[in-house]
């Protein structure tokens, strides 16, 4: 059906981009990377079992969501791809890191006592 479509190397950055966005907007790096160190081996035949299950309804949700769906199983199903991403989490999840020690540092020590209200401020944790 969109067999034909052809990605230019840029279009293939910007979907694992979006990807990798979408995982880090969640907070879902960690569980990410080790969904896809285990099933790289395999990711093509998951693209294609993703076609022959998922493709044929598409359609049904409009004529961009068919197309996109196509050029997520082309993008995915190459093992390269799958490696870029995960290196892409994992940059993005060290420069969280980094980010949050680096404001942890900037605050001053008297602003690091807990200001929790109400009953809560007498739970020892």
């Amino acid at each position: 059906m969109y067999r034909d479509i052809e990605l230019t190397p840029e279009e293939e950055k910007e979907i694992i981009r979006k990807a990798a966005d979408l995982v880090h907007k969640y907070g879902m790096e960690t569980p990410a990377i080790l969904t896809l160190e285990t099933v790289k081996p395999l990711v093509y035949i998951g693209g294609q079992m993703g076609r022959f299950f998922l493709m044929p309804f598409l359609p049904f949700f409009g004529e961009n969501v068919g197309v996109g769906g196509e050029r997520f199983f082309t993008v995915f199903e190459q093992r390269k791809n799958i490696e870029e991403l995960i290196k892409l989490l994992e940059k993005k999840a060290e420069d969280e890191r980094l980010e949050k020690e680096r404001k942890a540092e900037e605050k001053p020590k008297e602003e690091s006592v807990s200001t929790r209200k109400g009953w809560r401020r007498f739970l020892p944790l």
